[in-house]
């Protein structure tokens, strides 16, 4: 991808040669020719150093004015929409579309366009140096949300984008090189603790690191005071039960096959009227609005919606991430926002144990 610059144009109507512009932006002036040339795209902090050299804002520098860049960009998988986040991985750019909720209260980095099949045109809302510098971070956990939107409060570079995934799928994006951080509560279903040896499985060989975000509680939400409400698992098997479930692969709908299979109840029946939907805080939602009688997702998630909440485990929650990255400065903030007292207390109030919050458990 190149992307059209003035910054040979504002460096000669300064009269800097480009050894001078190289000094003050302490760069070699042949990164400063490639720059200028197109041939690369900076990143934020080299391109905060030539916006301030150059007495230029960044949008200035790297923008065509009235016409937008472009970029042809990778999409995600399964997810649709015309306004999406983009990321830098692996060396190609990445759109991951703004679903109808998300879209509501997170703002675009571009519009997407000319979609095909897997690709698209990406004309840009922001400059590409600040979306190359955009986290990726994956998983159920409403936690994920708090997370970074403190770190985006803080106004140091990198900018953290939370999508809502099952654990598998954002296992998959992050072994795919299409995300930066996959959140994960993958339980054994005979130890109770986490499964290792499925994440090595679904990491596909990629090394990783396994950091603890927290341990939550997972259970049954139903309404406060509904004549239907599950007060004990075995009512799962209840005639004309509507019970909002996760998609297969998440950590919750694996969790509700091991009740089931404890209680002696029948997939098919429990699940006949079944509401699948994607995520911890949209299960809370369908039962908060009657589409579902009761579901299974974390105490945080009916915490959100007022609902009460029945606990059938305690399970950990991780964050893994690759190898590669573990000197990441951006992914080091987010480490240590994790463990910041600020971030510790209010999810504590969510119902989280972060006493081994920031802790490497385990390499894979």
């Amino acid at each position: 991808m190149t992307l059209s610059n003035r910054v040979r144009e504002l460096r000669e109507a300064l009269g800097l040669s480009q050894v001078e512009l190289a000094a003050l932006c302490g760069l070699s002036r042949q990164s400063i020719g490639a720059i200028e040339a197109a041939r690369v795209t900076p990143a934020l902090d080299v391109a905060l150093r030539l916006s301030r050299a150059l007495e230029s804002p960044v949008e200035t520098l790297f923008s065509s004015g009235s016409n937008r860049a472009e970029l042809d960009v990778e999409l995600a998988e399964g997810v649709t929409g015309q306004r999406a986040t983009l990321v830098h991985l692996g060396g190609r750019w990445l759109a991951h579309p703004l679903s109808a909720t998300s879209a509501a209260v997170r703002s675009a980095d571009a519009l997407l366009t000319q979609v095909r099949r897997k690709r698209a045109t990406a004309e840009l809302l922001r400059s590409a140096v600040e979306c190359r510098d955009n986290v990726l971070i994956l998983g159920c956990a409403p936690a994920l949300g708090v997370l970074c939107d403190r770190l985006n409060g803080r106004g140091a570079g990198g900018r953290f984008a939370w999508f809502s995934e099952s654990s598998a799928r954002a296992l998959s994006a992050l072994a795919g090189a299409r995300a930066h951080v996959a959140g994960v509560h993958l339980m054994d279903d005979k130890t109770g603790e986490p499964d290792l040896s499925d994440m090595r499985r679904s990491l596909a060989g990629r090394h990783a690191d396994v950091i603890t975000l927290g341990r939550w509680e997972a259970g049954l939400l139903c309404r406060a005071g509904d004549a239907r409400a599950v007060k004990r698992p075995a009512e799962l098997g209840r005639r004309g039960l509507r019970i909002a479930v996760r998609e297969k692969g998440s950590g919750a709908r694996r969790l509700l096959d091991r009740v089931l299979e404890r209680e002696g109840i029948p997939p098919a029946r429990a699940l006949a009227q079944s509401l699948e939907t994607g995520g911890q805080l949209e299960v809370a939602q369908a039962v908060a609005m009657g589409a579902a009688d009761v579901g299974v997702a974390t105490r945080d998630a009916a915490l959100a919606f007022g609902l009460s909440f029945r606990a059938l485990a305690e399970e950990r929650y991780d964050l893994i991430f690759a190898r590669e990255d573990r000197d990441d400065p951006r992914l080091l903030r987010l480490l240590d926002m994790l463990t910041s007292a600020p971030v510790r207390g209010e999810l504590t109030s969510l119902g989280y144990d972060v006493s081994a919050a920031g802790t490497r458990v385990s390499e894979l």
